[in-house]
């Protein structure tokens, strides 16, 4: 386990600590063959943290519980080629920084994209190019997997969303849900714990629409309420917007059809309604913009395909980067 010092996180509105813990994993020959490796930059949900990919002394793993296991299972199996893979902690104090930069939370693309990238480089054996590097995350971290690897090509050349949370207004993510409004009646973090949709959103807002001038929470919300109407609040509608993935397409097709791989998925049950409903209209977006991808759709939930022998980490996941990244082995 590292402890990585982020100078974009240093003197945040919000109280972040610059002090981030990254888990990397280091595969078996790391030690005795001395060469270079191809490397993941994996990223976590709202509210977790790097524990969810290692575990923790209050959550221990079972075999094929942790990605260390599925990556041994694999590499012994042949069926994975030997990788690092890179793990860091960017949970806020409000539980998700959307790995978006933010006048109140900090500068979190920058530090995934530029300052983990350096640091990992300098002090590890890696294979420091595009075509040797990969992001991929779940829930918000698959929202920042998919957003970082459009915006940055040149950083990472393979891309992987699991159950990405791209938000944008559709399944239950409409001005129909009451948490809108009960959202600009919280005064305090007493006031949306424990964790409700209610935090959810004002968690979103500090990435998408924060005001610095507005404590408790330092943001602006997208709705308001208006003669017994919910109606679009600006600016935070319009910054909301330009942040739902779907849109930001026209601005970064060129990036995109820079990649070797950019691949997505969603379970038809899961929990949070407007993920299957906004990766489908991701998926059609990038079809409209001549953007090659991969979408699945699949029988599961949010969480419950992810892990396990037949878990779509080792059967889907994990050989996506295994097959596209450059190893030191690699044809030329």
């Amino acid at each position: 386990m590292e402890t990585v010092h982020s100078i974009g996180l240093e003197h945040t509105v919000t109280g972040e600590s610059p002090e981030r813990s990254v888990a990397i994993y280091l595969p078996p020959s790391y030690e005795s063959a001395k060469k270079r490796y191809p490397v993941i930059y994996l990223l976590h949900g709202v509210g977790d943290t790097n524990d969810e990919w290692v575990g923790s002394k209050e959550d221990p793993r079972g075999d094929w519980e942790t990605i260390a296991s599925v990556m041994d299972h694999g590499i012994t199996a042949g069926v994975l080629k030997e990788m690092i893979i890179v793990m860091p902690t960017e949970k806020t104090n409000l539980f998700g920084s959307f790995y978006t930069n933010s006048i109140t939370t900090g500068r979190w693309e920058d530090f995934t994209a530029q300052e983990l990238v350096a640091f990992v480089d300098h002090k590890y054996r890696t294979l420091a190019t595009a075509g040797s590097r990969g992001i991929a995350g779940h829930s918000m971290g698959g929202y920042g997997a998919l957003m970082l690897g459009m915006k940055h090509p040149d950083v990472y050349s393979v891309v992987y969303g699991m159950n990405p949370a791209l938000p944008g207004w559709g399944g239950d993510l409409t001005p129909l849900n009451p948490a809108y409004i009960e959202a600009t009646k919280a005064k305090s973090k007493e006031d949306i714990l424990p964790p409700t949709y209610v935090t959810g959103l004002i968690n979103l807002a500090q990435a998408f629409s924060p005001n610095p001038q507005k404590p408790p929470f330092y943001v602006d919300l997208p709705f308001k309420e208006a003669d017994g109407k919910v109606v679009p609040a600006e600016p935070a509608f319009s910054e909301w917007e330009a942040h739902f993935l779907a849109n930001m397409v026209p601005k970064y097709r060129d990036s995109l059809v820079r990649l070797r791989g950019y691949r997505f998925d969603s379970g038809y049950e899961d929990d949070f309604r407007f993920i299957p409903v906004n990766t489908r209209v991701f998926s059609t977006q990038l079809t409209t913009y001549g953007v090659d991808h991969v979408f699945e759709e699949y029988n599961g939930n949010h969480n419950n395909r992810m892990w396990g022998r037949t878990g779509r980490l080792h059967t889907e996941v994990l050989p996506y980067f295994s097959l596209l990244l450059d190893s030191e082995s690699s044809p030329k």
